[in-house]
């Protein structure tokens, strides 16, 4: 049986390259790693890559052709959906700023900002042209000595060359800093002031994932509206909101869950802000969609876990499974929040809402040899600069996994949470039980999983089964009769 080799895009310094991945076959290693014109094997990326050019992929076709087969699907989705980008926006594919850690140090008794980044030559000659910016030889990043408005200097001068990061230690930001990393490279407000509307949110208590989908949409509203003066915002009639929302949903090009959450933000917009009454606020809401969860198989699982040989990745993949948890509430997770006399996980989840899952047998020695070798700080599983994990790497391993273990489905991490559910239904427990190591608010939300669910659908006999089909005719099985006819 041939070997079967995946095609990906992989995204480095702004250019794309192609991932090559297959299972383990050192034969067909070799004999690539031969191929030293076309292919090379990346020290970071730990895999093989080439460049993403036609000419290439055909002569890497040609290599290959009787010795494995090339499986391109992720590579012509990747094309179709840079093509659609392209179309849409009218210009070529957005390339994708470095990212950049704003990180706390100490440098001879003095506390410091120190700028974090991959060599970037842009960023690089950006610093050096400060003059307030020096480089920190043993630290291997940049740094200027910190005092008051330092960080929001820094996130002026880096935020429309690079993607930040910014350390929880640092936290908490003054108001400026918050704003223009919200803000951002985003134009939409115009010259409407925001601060009311930051000041509303931060009040509220809402994540920070909201406030930034919050002003992002707002922001859309004012730019697609033409709104050019705060009068304009406080003489708006809710009709005019509701045209802008079923226009926008007759382009099909937004989900209704985007469309809603677009209806909230300009609803506390209205209350908030322009201070309107709640009962003339009749927006029009999007009906929403029920989309069935996708469940990953026990034995897909199985391959997922075990292919993946880096500890720091499995133990991630193995505890977002074992206890149901979404990508956000794995990021946000503390050592100090795994009580190991009580096998438990103390989960902060959507909404501030905290919720208890089990941390079973297995993942218990799983995390306790990786806390062993990687030693996390603070946070169960931190960046390569410490900190927080980011999403973008959280999915990148993931995927990783999925091409590893030769699954080409359109699984995201969010399916591991609901393969969980699932599986445990299947297995028998409760579906209250279920909705409490979930966090479901409703039972109904909890219900969906057994649409999905196996248990119910093999007790069940199609009628297509209850014929016997033959090449020519059929017929129907003989009729059971009651016991008291026979």
């Amino acid at each position: 049986m041939q070997s079967v080799i995946y095609l990906s895009p992989l995204q480095h310094g702004g250019k794309t390259f192609i991932r090559i991945s297959f299972n383990q076959d050192k034969e067909l290693f070799r004999y690539l790693c031969q191929q030293e014109n076309l292919i090379k094997f990346s020290q970071t990326y730990k895999c093989l890559v080439m460049h993403y050019k036609k000419e290439a992929f055909l002569e890497f076709r040609e290599k290959v052709k009787g010795k494995a087969e090339v499986n391109y699907s992720a590579l012509a989705r990747y094309a179709l959906q840079a093509k659609a980008i392209q179309h849409k926006k009218g210009s070529a594919r957005q390339e994708i700023l470095p990212l950049v850690h704003l990180v706390p140090g100490q440098k001879e008794g003095k506390s410091i900002l120190m700028i974090q980044f991959r060599y970037s030559g842009e960023l690089y000659h950006l610093l050096k042209e400060q003059g307030n910016y020096e480089y920190y030889s043993k630290g291997k990043c940049w740094y200027r000595v910190q005092s008051k408005g330092t960080v929001l200097e820094a996130v002026k001068l880096l935020q429309p060359v690079a993607r930040l990061r910014i350390d929880p230690l640092l936290q908490p930001l003054d108001f400026n800093t918050q704003k223009l990393l919200i803000s951002g490279r985003n134009n939409d407000w115009g010259m409407l002031d925001q601060d009311v509307f930051l000041d509303a949110l931060y009040a509220g208590g809402y994540s920070q994932n909201t406030i930034d989908s919050y002003y992002q949409l707002v922001g859309r509203f004012i730019k697609s509206s033409s709104i050019e003066k705060e009068e304009e915002m406080q003489e708006l009639a809710v009709q005019r909101v509701n045209i802008y929302h079923s226009r926008w949903n007759a382009q099909k090009e937004v989900a209704p869950g985007t469309l809603n959450q677009s209806v909230n933000a300009l609803k506390f917009y209205f209350l908030h802000v322009l201070k309107r009454s709640g009962s003339e606020l009749e927006f029009v809401r999007a009906k929403k969609e029920v989309i069935l969860p996708k469940v990953i198989s026990e034995q897909e699982i199985g391959k997922i876990l075990t292919i993946q040989k880096n500890l720091k990745h499995r133990s991630m993949l193995t505890i977002l499974y074992a206890g149901g948890l979404r990508a956000d509430e794995l990021i946000n997770l503390k050592i100090s929040h795994i009580n190991w006399d009580r096998r438990q996980i103390q989960v902060k989840g959507k909404g501030n809402k905290e919720r208890v899952t089990m941390l079973s047998d297995i993942l218990q020695v799983l995390l306790k040899d990786y806390i062993t070798r990687y030693q996390p700080a603070e946070y169960l599983f931190e960046g390569q600069y410490g900190g927080k994990y980011t999403y973008s790497s959280l999915s990148s391993v993931f995927k990783q996994a999925l091409q590893k273990a030769g699954i080409d489905k359109p699984f995201t991490l969010h399916c591991l949470r609901h393969s969980f559910a699932t599986h445990l239904l299947e297995g028998g427990t409760d579906l209250r039980f279920i909705q409490i190591l979930l966090g479901h608010n409703s039972s109904k939300t909890t219900e969906i999983y057994t649409h999905v669910s196996q248990k119910s659908l093999q007790n069940i006999q199609s009628p297509l089964d209850r014929l016997q089909l033959t090449n020519k005719e059929f017929k129907l099985p003989p009729k059971k009769h009651p016991n008291h006819m026979k």
